[in-house]
């Protein structure tokens, strides 16, 4: 049996929270759209996290990548993916990473069962259809990423000049960032 949840998957376990690095911030041109709506199936039984469905962006369009159930590796903290805005209204985006013991980028564990996420038209705050990407089950990684496990952007990474450490997204759209004091 599935329980239907809109994204956030609260009551279910997370794995633990590490917070986004400012410099894992890339300028994008727009917010990603909606999240999409998934039934979380049940937890098996090696699994101990839900990592919650996310957009990623792949040349220029973004793409929903679908909740999962995985084992958190021993000592590993997850950065949920984030949108902040800096001062000038600029979208700043960081992917989801996965890190270890030392903080360091490593690869994303194996997913043991997936979501199922709406096959719906996803519609934006002005009431057109985004156009998205197909919903996907893996986050392709560029050449250059070795095992780092994040997942790609088309900008370079740069931080917004006002914008503080990014907190998680719970909605495709994290609280603006505050200008430094």
């Amino acid at each position: 049996m599935a329980l239907p949840l809109a994204s956030c998957g609260d009551g279910v376990p997370h794995p633990p929270f590490s917070p986004q690095a400012t410099n894992g911030l890339s300028p994008v041109e727009g917010a990603p759209p909606p999240g999409r709506v998934e039934a979380i199936p049940k937890k098996p039984p090696q699994a101990d996290a839900w990592v919650d469905g996310e957009w990623i962006l792949q040349h220029g369009r973004w793409y929903w990548l679908i909740g999962r159930w995985v084992k958190t590796p021993p000592g590993a903290t997850y950065s949920p993916w984030v949108v902040v805005r800096a001062s000038d209204g600029t979208p700043f985006y960081a992917p989801s990473v996965w890190r270890d013991a030392t903080g360091a980028a490593m690869a994303p564990p194996r997913p043991l069962a997936f979501a199922t996420a709406s096959g719906e038209v996803v519609v934006g705050a002005g009431g057109d259809p985004e156009d998205t990407g197909r919903s996907l089950e893996d986050a392709p990684l560029p050449p250059d990423a070795g095992v780092d496990g994040a997942s790609p952007s088309d900008a370079s990474p740069a931080s917004p000049p006002d914008a503080s450490p990014a907190s998680p997204a719970s909605s495709p759209d994290a609280s603006p960032p505050s200008p430094p004091s």
